[in-house]
């Protein structure tokens, strides 16, 4: 017996909570591959702290071989350290590639099971506000996903509108699938 059932899905909901206050990832389409680039503002972001992370464990190892000054070699150190996991941590959701493969008809990426092109039903733009508690709060938007059995995956989710429209009709029109604008009207 084949069981339906529908569900109610709030298609006006924000599937992550936070998201970049900076354009984070552009749609890079080539032939029948369409995947996410990390823009070079993000990631020199994350590099500048892995940067500052190393020159701050070299300048301990300096300090210890020249001046034999344990307590100051193990702060630096240890500061040193802690920037650069903090740099790396910050990294590597960067270096995770999601793509769309026509090739295969498969949507991947490193978090969520793989999806079936022919099953995406549509794209959707949602907006949501940032709130922080010691910052300014700031809008972001979120690219999802809508597949054939009402499953939500999060593709895109930065602060630049602009951008975010011009990839979601790009990335609408290689998935030859409708675009959603659901924004809705946020006061800040």
């Amino acid at each position: 017996m084949n069981d339906t059932k529908n569900f109610h899905i709030d298609l006006q909901r924000t599937l992550i909570q936070d998201g970049p206050k900076f354009l984070s990832h552009t749609v890079v389409i080539n032939d029948e591959i369409a995947f996410l680039k990390p823009t070079i503002g993000a990631m020199l972001f994350c590099v500048v702290y892995i940067l500052v992370g190393f020159f701050l464990i070299s300048l301990a190892s300096y300090i210890y071989f020249d001046s034999q000054t344990i307590d100051l070699t193990l702060f630096v150190g240890g500061f040193g350290i802690a920037i650069l996991t903090f740099g790396v941590s910050l990294i590597q959701p960067f270096l995770k590639r999601a793509s769309f493969d026509k090739r295969q008809g498969l949507f991947k990426n490193s978090s969520d099971r793989n999806v079936k092109l022919r099953r995406v039903l549509s794209l959707q733009i949602n907006n949501k506000i940032v709130i922080q508690k010691q910052a300014l709060n700031y809008p972001c938007y979120e690219l999802n996903m809508l597949t054939k059995n009402g499953r939500r995956l999060n593709i895109l989710n930065h602060n630049d509108l602009t951008q975010m429209l011009k990839d979601a009709k790009k990335l609408g029109a290689f998935l030859n699938v409708e675009v959603q604008d659901r924004r809705r009207e946020i006061i800040l």
